[in-house]
């Protein structure tokens, strides 16, 4: 054990970083839009395990896999050491299971990328790996990315390592353990969501390359990059097999559900959103490219232009395949995002994590020519990352690059499809609360009876569209109020306040009774939604 502590000192240090990093409101920071959908499938897929009923396991066509044998086991442990909660409790047993759920997430977060820093401690070194992969971790949307129960962290960091284990098992074809890692890592992203499919044409790709070393022509390249192929295929598909439950009984059902996932819903189908302000349905060939800049660094901006300038000096003869399996990665992978009709934003991840590898290895390479003590010299470059995450705090998927406007100009770019400012809309209405002499309402009196005048008389009732009620709703909840979906009428002619986004403000298109502005929501000093009394006509 000692051994392997100081063999492994680094990755296990930073394993325990990432962790502790991710953990101030976890759990207590945001509900994604899908959370819910995404939770009911965990207990769904888990009874499917525990009964052996395995078609249950088969919960959508992403498939999800790996999310919810990770919601799975945080239920698990977290019934097993919380006992059972009276029905008042109920709001409170949300926000713990959704830590335990996000923490058993970040968990497997870290260690997927403790074993790609032991990828990169072997090709760059100790020093500029934890460094590499420190600027990784630190991205602000990888980190609002990571802080969810969702699927994009998960996928996106499995894709990394196989990456890096395909790029490592290049230096030395003897070592076929390197291989099948990769491979491994690979099936763990496909059984995430399918978009990480990309990794067998490019682990393909790239062992025709290597294949061609040697080789007098394409054929013979073929030949020679066959036999690796197929093992990695081989361990692809075992790992596809033996981690998704549904394979085992029902094939043809589960791989149904991903042709129709990849056919219909993936390529087929729109994704409405506002873009540059105007509501589209394909944003076009160039959105990657603006999602890039607003959700990136401005170190990783900048760090493009810089390897753009001196990739030559900074990479050596023997690193620069690195970079360029990096940007191979990173051109295949936009044009399979450009393609479809459907997308958004978060897609981008993926790419958003192989650039920066190379980035920060421009940055590294900056500071190296500065003379003084090695370890100092870096603090800079680090504390200039942390910033961000200090300042963001908790709300990370309010970040655009400042570089580009940040948030005031950027909610009007891409439109925020998760939501932001949750905790200035709690804090605006508890305000509110005092000062309209709000009676709270806790325990297991429904929004039914309160409507219906059966519950407390005074109640604070705020309705939001329905994408972000999904959203809002437990944290109204946990405060003694009620989120309501503006659209379901019988409850919003009863509700007193109505909050719309700036960039989606449809106020002036409701019909069914008055509304009144009453003030508007802040989040770092910029107006993100306005606040509605309702009125009768």
């Amino acid at each position: 054990m000692l051994k392997l502590l100081k063999n492994y000192k680094i990755e296990i240090l930073f394993v325990l970083l990432f962790i502790f990093s991710r953990l101030p409101d976890l759990g207590y920071d945001v509900f994604n839009t899908d959370v819910w959908k995404w939770k009911a499938r965990s207990y769904d897929f888990g009874t499917g395990v525990f009964t052996f009923d395995l078609e249950k396991t088969i919960q959508k066509y992403h498939p999800g896999v790996t999310l919810m044998w990770l919601g799975t086991a945080a239920i698990k442990v977290y019934n097993f050491y919380s006992g059972y909660y009276p029905a008042e409790n109920s709001t409170a047993m949300i926000f713990q299971l959704h830590f335990v759920q996000k923490l058993f997430v970040v968990i497997a977060l870290a260690v997927t990328l403790g074993l790609s820093l032991f990828v990169l401690k072997k090709l760059f070194g100790a020093r500029k790996a934890l460094l590499v992969v420190t600027l990784l971790s630190l991205e602000p949307f990888y980190i609002a990315l990571t802080r969810v129960f969702h699927l994009e962290g998960l996928m996106s960091t499995f894709m990394l390592a196989s990456f890096l284990w395909i790029y490592y098992y290049s230096l030395d074809p003897a070592k076929k353990k390197r291989l099948v890692v990769s491979a491994v890592f690979a099936g763990l992203a496909f059984l995430t969501k399918t978009s990480a499919l990309f990794m067998f044409p490019y682990v393909g790709l790239v062992l025709l390359i290597e294949g061609r070393k040697g080789s007098k022509n394409v054929l013979s390249a073929v030949r020679a990059a066959l036999p690796k192929v197929g093992l990695w295929l081989l361990v692809f598909l075992g790992v596809f097999v033996a981690v998704w439950p549904a394979m085992w009984a029902f094939p043809g059902q589960a791989l149904s559900a991903l042709y129709r996932g990849v056919s219909e819903i993936g390529i087929e189908r729109e994704h409405v959103q506002f873009y540059f302000g105007k509501l589209v349905e394909d944003p076009g060939f160039f959105y990657y490219f603006v999602v890039l800049g607003l959700r990136s660094s401005y170190l990783l901006i900048l760090g493009l232009l810089g390897i753009a300038l001196f990739w030559k000096k900074i990479f050596s003869e023997g690193q620069r395949k690195f970079l360029l399996y990096t940007l191979l990665f990173v051109g295949f992978y936009f044009a399979q995002l450009i393609i479809p009709t459907k997308k958004l934003d978060r897609y981008i991840l993926p790419n958003i994590m192989m650039l920066s590898l190379i980035t920060s290895l421009f940055w590294i390479w900056v500071l190296e020519k500065i003379k003084g003590r090695s370890f100092l010299k870096f603090i800079p470059l680090v504390i200039v990352a942390v910033i961000p995450m200090f300042y963001l705090h908790p709300d990370y998927l309010s970040y655009y690059n400042p570089m580009f406007g940040g948030l005031k100009k950027g909610i009007y770019t891409l439109e925020p499809k998760w939501l932001i400012g949750g905790k200035e809309i709690v804090n605006f209405f508890e305000k509110k609360m005092i000062v309209d002499g709000t009676q709270p309402v806790y325990g297991d009196i429904s929004l039914e009876r309160t409507m219906n005048g059966s519950g407390p008389s005074k109640a604070l009732t705020v309705a939001f569209q329905e994408k972000y009620y999904t959203q809002i709703h437990p944290f109204f909840r946990r405060m003694g109020g009620f989120a309501v979906i503006e659209d379901l009428t019988p409850f919003a002619v009863k509700t007193r306040y109505f909050v719309y986004p700036v960039w989606d403000d449809i106020s002036a298109d409701e019909k069914r009774f008055g509304l009144r502005y009453v003030d508007s929501i802040y989040l770092r000093d910029v107006e993100i939604y306005k606040v509605y009394e309702r009125i009768p006509l």
